[in-house]
Order: structure tokens, then C-alpha cells, then sequence
């Protein structure tokens, strides 16, 4: 006879109109801010030197981010879960805002809203759901990289001075990076195990760190936060521009690469290979609620035994 699921709490539906509303705009600032920082990045990428702006995306992103730092305290204190589970998620907030899309404070992390589908339940079956919506159009965004790597190779020159081919170019590299961000948020949000989740897409890891790596390595951060006049002479020594160009061609090629790994990964042998995964986590999980059913089963029985000695 087939074992009754074990219920979970209910999540939030769209009666709850305050919470509802509470969670679509707090999810626009934090992808705000995402694309605020895909600007900020490109920028300091193109134009190092252009101090008004880099200063005008500093205070809108720090604008951005006070807000989001509110609710996500608020959030912390409505739940009143100060277990470290929940600190975690409180720092992951306050660090990485953007991940305010996929990861509400005020959840436990059985519930999860995304725009679009409202409140579901947080488990295997919709990440198998995102995980299949995700597949086309992000191999689609990343095939894009290829005129993007055909116009430098082929219009170097004319890419050289400000014009609509280069800003039609950097619209396009900044829109790859947020279609990975978005997707490398939503899915590490609701990968059951979250190591596994980062091993097994590194690439996309790579491909949304770089550009960070890259400014660091630019050293921009440095200079804005003022850490002195040592670190200049380091980013004279370093050459900023042409190892700014180094990683800019090779976070061109992760994102190649990734063309390459999607493809192969929509063959029936890997679809087959996730499928059997799929199904073996599903069968230890399985076996838990078995040992549970069983432990509470006992508890019953020897309280029962109990009772009839009394």
C-alpha cells in the first residue's frame, strides 16, 4: 500500500495581496540593481576613467541597496528563526542583493514567488520545471556570443570609436551576463544540494565572477575605495588595459564553452544520465520518510504499550 505524502506548509497564494505585492517589488529593485551592476561593470570595462559615471551608478546602486537591506532585516525579525540557516540567507542578502529575485526573508525556503508563477513550493519538481523552461532560451543567449565574438575579431577597427555597432555590442554581452545571472540565481536557490549545484556548473559560475575579477583585477574597486597610492602604481606595473583585454577575450570563451556543454547536454544519453540522478535522489529521499514513518510508528506502539501496562 502506497505511503501517504507528508504534507508541507501551505504557501502564500494570491488572496495574500499585501505579501504578494511586498515580494514583485522587492524582486524588481534586487533585478534592478543586477542590471545596475551589469552597467557599472561594462563601464569601468570601456570607459575606466569616467568618473561622473561610475559616481552616478555608485549612488543609484547604494540607493537600491538600502532598501533591500531593510527588508531583508525585517524580514529576519518577522520570522524570528535566528538559527544560523537563517543568518545565512540574512548575509547572502545583504552581500549579493540580487539574489532578493529568487529568496524571500520572510520564507522559510519551502516557498519560493518568481514573476510569473506566483508562490510555489520550493522543491524537485519545479526545479525540474525551471530547469527545462531555462534550457532553450539560455542556449539561445548564449549562442549570441558569436557575432559578438565575429564583430571584434572582424571590426576591430571599427569598434575602436564610440558608435551604434560597439553600444549594440555592449548591450549584448550585458544582457548574456544577466540572462546567467538570473538563471544561476533562480537554480542554486532551488538545487536541493547546493555544492553539487556549483560543481556541476562552473562554467556559469566562471561567467558571472569574471567580469568581477576582472575589475578587481583593473584594480577601478581599489582606486574608488581609496586604498592609497600603492595599488596605482601596482595597476601601472600589472598594464590595466591589456589584461583587462585578456579577460574580456576569456570571458568570451567560457561563454563559448557553455554553447558547447548545453548542446551536449541535450543529447537522450545525458538527458537519460540526469534522469537516473533525478530518480535516485528521489529514492533516498523516499527512504528518509520510510525510516521517519518508521521511528514515529515505534514511538506510537511503545506509547501505547504504556498506557495498556498502566
Amino acid at each position: 500500500m502506497a505511503e501517504p505524502a507528508v504534507p508541507g506548509p501551505a504557501c502564500p497564494d494570491l488572496t495574500h495581496r499585501q505579501v504578494t505585492v511586498r515580494e514583485a517589488v522587492m524582486s524588481a529593485l534586487a533585478l534592478l540593481f543586477l542590471i545596475l551592476t551589469a552597467l557599472a561593470l561594462r563601464q569601468a570595462d570601456r570607459a575606466p576613467d569616467d568618473s561622473a559615471t561610475a559616481h552616478l551608478l555608485g549612488t543609484l546602486l547604494l540607493a537600491l541597496w538600502l532598501p533591500l537591506f531593510i527588508d531583508a532585516l525585517a524580514g529576519y525579525w518577522h520570522q524570528g528563526d535566528y538559527r544560523w540557516p537563517a543568518a545565512r540567507r540574512l548575509l547572502l542578502l545583504w552581500l549579493i542583493p540580487p539574489f532578493r529575485i529568487a529568496q524571500s526573508p520572510y520564507s522559510s525556503g519551502t516557498c519560493i514567488w518568481l514573476p510569473g508563477l506566483g508562490w510555489r513550493r520550493a522543491d524537485a519538481d519545479l526545479y525540474e520545471l525551471l530547469e527545462r523552461a531555462f534550457s532553450i532560451p539560455m542556449l539561445f543567449m548564449a549562442v549570441l556570443i558569436l557575432p559578438i565574438l565575429a564583430a571584434e575579431f572582424f571590426l576591430a577597427e571599427d569598434l575602436a570609436d564610440p558608435s551604434g555597432l560597439r553600444l549594440a555590442l555592449d548591450l549584448g554581452t550585458v544582457l548574456i551576463w544577466l540572462a546567467f545571472c538570473v538563471e544561476f540565481i533562480v537554480m542554486s536557490t532551488l538545487a536541493p544540494k547546493k555544492l553539487s549545484y556549483l560543481v556541476r556548473n562552473w562554467i556559469n559560475l566562471a561567467i558571472i565572477v569574471m567580469p568581477f575579477l576582472a575589475f578587481l583585477r583593473g584594480l577601478q574597486a581599489a582606486q574608488m575605495l581609496g586604498l592609497g597610492k600603492g595599488l596605482a602604481k601596482v595597476a601601472k606595473t600589472l598594464k590595466v588595459y591589456r589584461v583587462r583585454g585578456l579577460w574580456s577575450r576569456g570571458w568570451r570563451g567560457l561563454v563559448a564553452l557553455d554553447v558547447l556543454e548545453r548542446l551536449i547536454h541535450r543529447t537522450p544519453e545525458r538527458r537519460l544520465a540526469r534522469l537516473r540522478e533525478v530518480l535516485a535522489e528521489r529514492e533516498r529521499e523516499a527512504e528518509r520518510l520510510r525510516a521517519r514513518i518508521r521511528n514515529l510508528e515505534a514511538e506510537i506502539k511503545q506509547s501505547g504499550d504504556g498506557h495498556d501496562a498502566h
